[in-house]
């Protein structure tokens, strides 16, 4: 029998309000407001510092000689590189460099978020074995050009029986899966198997819904339109993009017989729209990381799943890139974080 406990509100020094989860056109009532007014005091986080903060690092990373020419023949769809038809055809993000530089970015902001901590989960600090699940570039497990005698990457497909044996990690990682899992039960449910005995699990899922707390949104209709692309284009694959509207992290982690299940969620600015200084600039990582490749988040479900009109494509990106970087527009997202301990 599982032991679910009560939402908690982080208590670090300037981390956004945690919240409970609510239906997209009401998200989080009892939330704090984010304070929308001009940034005043933020003059030196200009946005050519954010922009070019992470350098050309970013896409350095170099794969390892284990990764076989198989694995290796992407599919070319549109100019840009998707999955092998080997694993993981249904993905719809590419996987080239543009895409992997967002990803990283991604990263960072997610670190910033938590105070620039990796994970929320109480691991021990002996920990021996841990597995990342959807490691992207492998920026938060190795420097860019070099790896660790204590880190190795495997290539497996997540959404299949995973090749561990039980009770093998003493922590499993899995993080921005969303819109590439079918089963998310049967995820959680080989995550329980290869977690050891007291070990720990954690989901890091967002909500790409831009909300805002004063509807402000309502002014770019194209943020409505990237909603629809992804709730339509999530039931044309069977692969949702909205874990929190089911509650299906901790649903999931629950069922699969996971105890102590806490869940921590996060208001995330898109822009540098608030006045709070570590808000500012998260949002402007967030902006970054969406600029850098709307395409690449938007094209395969435009073009191949949902075969929405092209000559509407063009406009549909411009008319994005004028809204994440509109700060009239007070837009965030929701991260939802879950941890449990495999009793």
């Amino acid at each position: 029998m599982t032991d679910q406990q009560p939402r908690d509100t982080p208590t670090a020094t300037n981390s956004p309000p945690a919240v409970a989860p609510a239906a997209p056109s009401s998200p989080a009532p009892q939330a704090e407001l984010i304070p929308a007014e001009d940034p005043e005091d933020t003059s030196d986080i200009d946005r050519y510092e954010i922009d070019s903060a992470l350098g050309s690092d970013a896409a350095s990373f170099m794969y390892p000689d284990s990764v076989t020419a198989s694995i290796l023949e992407y599919r070319t769809i549109q100019g840009r590189t998707y999955h092998s038809d080997r694993y993981a055809s249904d993905y719809v993000m590419p996987n080239d460099e543009q895409q992997l530089q967002s990803v990283d970015i991604t990263h960072h902001y997610l670190t910033m978020l938590l105070d620039n901590n990796l994970f929320l989960a109480p691991i021990s600090p002996h920990v021996q074995r841990v597995l990342d699940v959807g490691t992207g570039s492998g920026i938060w497990a190795m420097q860019p050009e070099w790896v660790p005698p204590n880190v190795h990457f495997e290539i497996a497909d997540a959404t299949l029986t995973w090749p561990w044996k039980d009770n093998y990690f003493d922590f499993v990682h899995i993080r921005y899966l969303f819109g590439g899992v079918k089963d998310w039960p049967a995820l959680f449910q080989e995550a329980y198997r290869c977690c050891a005995p007291g070990g720990w699990v954690q989901s890091c899922e967002a909500d790409i819904h831009f909300y805002s707390d004063d509807g402000t949104t309502d002014s770019e209709p194209s943020l409505q339109t990237w909603a629809d692309l992804y709730e339509k284009g999530g039931a044309q694959t069977g692969r949702t993009f909205f874990l929190q509207q089911e509650a299906l992290q901790e649903r999931s982690i629950a069922e699969a017989g996971f105890t102590d299940v806490r869940i921590f969620d996060y208001k995330l600015p898109v822009g540098g729209w608030t006045s709070d200084r570590k808000l500012f600039a998260l949002g402007e990582y967030v902006r970054l990381t969406l600029e850098n490749d709307l395409e690449g988040y938007t094209l395969y479900l435009w073009h191949n799943v949902l075969n929405w009109p092209r000559e509407d494509y063009p406009q549909f990106l411009a008319a994005m890139r004028k809204a994440i970087s509109n700060r009239k527009v007070h837009g965030y997202m929701m991260v939802r974080y879950v941890y449990a301990r495999k009793p």
